[in-house]
């Protein structure tokens, strides 16, 4: 009975003995765990990524503007005498030049009207001459008393009635001359004619309104609008530019030949828009550039500058703006934001600032950081 208690006995000691070695196992391992974990992660390889040292780039500052073609001219055609359209001298669309001759209005009654105040002018000569010449008599028979006083005044008004009378007659006679050379009616200026609004036979006069208008095609101006950051930019970029290079690049993507220059700065901004109108003038010989065409104005430097340049895929977006990633001397990631300026060609951007020559940012691989990780940069053969 001794030896059943004293065996019952040692079984329990013998299971505490292996439940407290299995604990003492257990908390050996959780304690190694803990204390190994952290030296596991530290001991991971860092994640390399494409990088690029910041360097200054020598660039020709430029801007560009949506810009909309239009006349420097337009002139609406109007009648200035009234009369039956008898001529039309031109097909609509062509191009015209000053001086020439585009309707035509029926002439008849007003070349009678220059010949009856031709006919009265000489009517007048005459009366002036014969008031004339009684008028000197006059003055010479008062000398010798054969004539009263009041014979010499009344001679002496009737010259000058009479030299009145032929201003007069005289000033009827230009007005409708000019009434004669108004019937033809000319191109004021060289341009493109559009289309006719009368037709040959139609009753047209002063308060007829429009017959055709012209626009002037050779030059021709490309207006654009800035706003007010947009100008301290332009001023910023251009003010030591040595001069610039102006081009207009059409819809299509299509560079226009010829070279430009601004010809006007609006003196004022607009209060409604706060922008700045501003006018590129283009040679056209070739008629290219038609009015109210779109396309863009580009303003280029011709002197070139030095500003940090990095590659576009390089430059991120979220909610808080603009921000690259930078590896720091501890090979970090730190997430940076930037403020940028013009896109350049290449898909490149200029950044204004938030980068300083040497930085080393990050230009692929984003999906694999996050900031403060240690990262491994790759850099590109030459950079």
């Amino acid at each position: 009975m001794a030896e059943k208690k004293l065996s019952k006995s040692s079984g329990f000691k013998k299971i505490s003995v292996s439940i407290a070695v299995l604990g003492a196992l257990l908390a050996g391992g959780c304690v190694y765990y803990y204390y190994s974990k952290p030296n596991a992660i530290q001991q991971m390889p860092a994640v390399s990524v494409d990088a690029l040292k910041v360097k200054l780039s020598e660039i020709y500052p430029e801007s560009s503007f949506v810009a909309k073609i239009e006349s420097q001219d337009k002139v609406a055609l109007r009648a200035r005498v009234q009369g039956f359209l008898q001529e039309r001298l031109f097909k609509e669309g062509d191009l015209v030049t000053k001086g020439q001759p585009l309707f035509v209005i029926e002439k008849v009654n007003f070349e009678a009207a220059v010949r009856e105040a031709q006919a009265n002018v000489a009517k007048a000569e005459a009366q002036v001459k014969n008031k004339k010449a009684q008028y000197e008599r006059a003055q010479i028979l008062y000398k010798t008393k054969d004539v009263s006083e009041s014979k010499l005044d009344e001679d002496e008004a009737f010259y000058t009635s009479a030299q009145a009378s032929l201003a007069e007659a005289q000033a009827k006679l230009d007005l409708a001359q000019k009434d004669l050379e108004y019937t033809t009616i000319v191109s004021p200026m060289d341009g493109k004619i559009g289309e006719s609004v009368y037709s040959v036979g139609s009753l047209i006069g002063p308060s007829s309104g429009e017959l055709a208008q012209i626009v002037a095609v050779n030059p021709i101006d490309a207006v654009f609008s800035v706003s007010e950051n947009e100008l301290l930019s332009l001023r910023k970029n251009f003010e030591n530019a040595g001069g610039v290079e102006v081009s207009f690049i059409m819809s299509d993507g299509a560079v226009y030949p010829e070279k430009g220059q601004i010809n006007f700065i609006d003196v004022a901004l607009d209060e409604a828009m706060n922008t700045l109108k501003i006018k590129a003038s283009f040679p056209n010989p070739s008629n290219q550039l038609i009015s109210g065409q779109y396309g863009r104005v580009v303003i280029k430097s011709n002197k070139p500058v030095k500003e940090i340049i990095i590659p576009m895929k390089a430059v991120q977006q979220d909610m808080q703006g603009t921000y690259v990633y930078v590896v720091d001397s501890e090979n970090k990631i730190e997430k940076r934001p930037v403020v940028r300026g013009v896109e350049m060609e290449g898909f490149s951007v200029e950044i204004v600032s938030g980068l300083s020559v040497g930085d080393i940012i990050v230009t692929e691989g984003f999906q694999k950081i996050r900031p403060q990780m240690i990262v491994n940069p790759q850099f590109k053969k030459g950079e």
